[in-house]
């Protein structure tokens, strides 16, 4: 019987194990560092510039080469050669038949190229480390996006769970209406239409706490996308515990870090393209070594042929003048298109962020000013209630003084709203992605 009696706490720890509980905002926001699919694959994307990098930087070093050859010269071409050359009675314009050379023939080779000054390498690593450079800002910002996104889903949860506690309680009150209507009518006090119009309101309050409620599912399942997990989420947050401290943005927006990599890559893939009209000088070393032997495998009586090479190659690039100029004209006007780009983005942003600032003391004023309404209107209601219990208000004017609360709330819930969309966008650009 026991045994029995363990099976729901063990199942208990299980689901208990198996759920994911936030506190804050910024538990969610760092949960999403580690999980969101975004911000994986931009971290995925650095590493393959950091590969980039790394692949252009060995163009500076020497490369070498070694190689191996075996060569079984199964039939010897025969040469012909004038006859008088070993027997001067020989008759002129007649030749006789030779074979030279060896059948086996083995090789080993030692090649080694160092392009000591390469500018077109020199400019493809620096490109390299400004494009290292961009794919961390992009990193930044598919955070700063990420961030925007699981905030929107997160505050509408907590935004949702507050309205289906306001909504439960207008469930009780329409409830506790409808029961004293009902009494009423079945005194002969209320008519049956005035009763129909509690039990409208109270089925309305219902529908209310019910589409809440479906909402919230909804808005959990969104973030477990977002958040790229399955398992289980509670939020143990309430809008109210979150406040800032300072409204203000000082740090730079990571689009206009990101585009303002953008103009420095294409500064760099400038003098890259310019450097196709600079020279290169290279250093040239070669060590070949060859065995020709008539017996396989037989190194006792083979020739040794040794061959060294040392040289140096200049490569002045000069007929590719014409084609070189177009490619500059190109980016130059790549660059430019960057640099325009760059100064509409800190425009656009700088707007945004001051938008931001109005919307953020609008809302909070407006929060203000509909919680205080909200407790007058609260207190009105309490008193609109008592009156209609003691018989001195009449249910059509209790349900209209009840309609003036249900609008208050609507209007409070609203400006929770919109005062939490403009924090939580506020909180996200103070940070300052440049350092993280």
């Amino acid at each position: 019987m026991k045994n029995w009696l363990l099976i729901p706490l063990i199942l208990f720890g299980l689901s208990s194990m198996a759920q994911i509980q936030f506190h804050s905002l910024q538990e969610v926001l760092d949960f999403a560092d580690q999980h969101a699919i975004a911000v994986q694959r931009a971290r995925i994307g650095e590493q393959i510039s950091i590969t980039g990098k790394k692949e252009a930087k060995t163009g500076l070093f020497p490369s070498v080469n070694t190689t191996l050859g075996y060569n079984d010269n199964i039939t010897l071409q025969p040469t012909l050669v004038p006859a008088q050359m070993f027997n001067p009675a020989a008759p002129e314009d007649t030749f006789e038949e030779f074979t030279f050379g060896t059948k086996y023939q083995y090789s080993t080779g030692l090649q080694v190229q160092w392009d000591i000054l390469n500018f077109q390498k020199i400019f493809a690593l620096r490109t390299a480390d400004k494009e290292v450079l961009k794919s961390k800002a992009n990193v930044e910002l598919n955070r700063f996006n990420t961030y925007n996104s699981i905030a929107s889903t997160y505050y509408s949860i907590l935004l949702t769970q507050e309205s289906i506690g306001i909504y439960e309680e207008n469930l009780e009150v329409s409830t506790s209406i409808l029961e004293l209507a009902k009494e009423k009518y079945q005194e002969g006090i209320l008519s049956e239409a005035e009763v129909n119009q509690a039990e409208i309101k109270h089925v309305q309050n219902k529908r209310n706490l019910d589409a809440a409620q479906n909402n919230l599912q909804q808005f959990y399942l969104q973030l477990q996308s977002q958040l790229n997990t399955s398992q289980d989420i509670q939020i143990l947050d309430k809008p109210a515990s979150f406040a800032l401290g300072d409204m203000s943005v000082h740090s730079q927006h990571p689009e206009v870090l990101l585009q303002e990599l953008e103009v420095q890559k294409y500064e760099s893939l400038l003098k890259q393209t310019k450097s196709l009209s600079y020279p290169s000088i290279s250093l040239v070393y070669q060590n070949n070594r060859t065995w020709a032997t008539n017996g396989f495998m037989d190194f006792s009586e083979a020739n040794k042929l040794p061959q060294q090479i040392f040289g140096v190659q200049v490569n002045l690039l000069g007929s590719n003048r014409f084609t070189n100029k177009q490619k500059i004209k190109q980016s130059e006007w790549e660059l430019q298109m960057q640099r325009v780009q760059l100064e509409n983005t800190k425009l656009v942003k700088q707007k945004e962020d001051e938008l931001l600032q109005l919307e953020l003391q609008k809302a909070s004023q407006q929060l203000t000013d509909n919680q205080y309404i909200l407790r007058l209107q609260e207190k009105n209601d309490v008193h609109a209630e008592h009156k209609y219990q003691g018989g001195v208000l009449g249910l059509d004017e209790r349900l209209n003084k009840y309609d003036d609360l249900l609008a208050a709330q609507d209007m409070y819930l609203q400006s929770l709203a919109s005062f939490s969309i403009a924090q939580y966008k506020t909180y996200i650009r103070q940070i300052n992605f440049q350092t993280k």
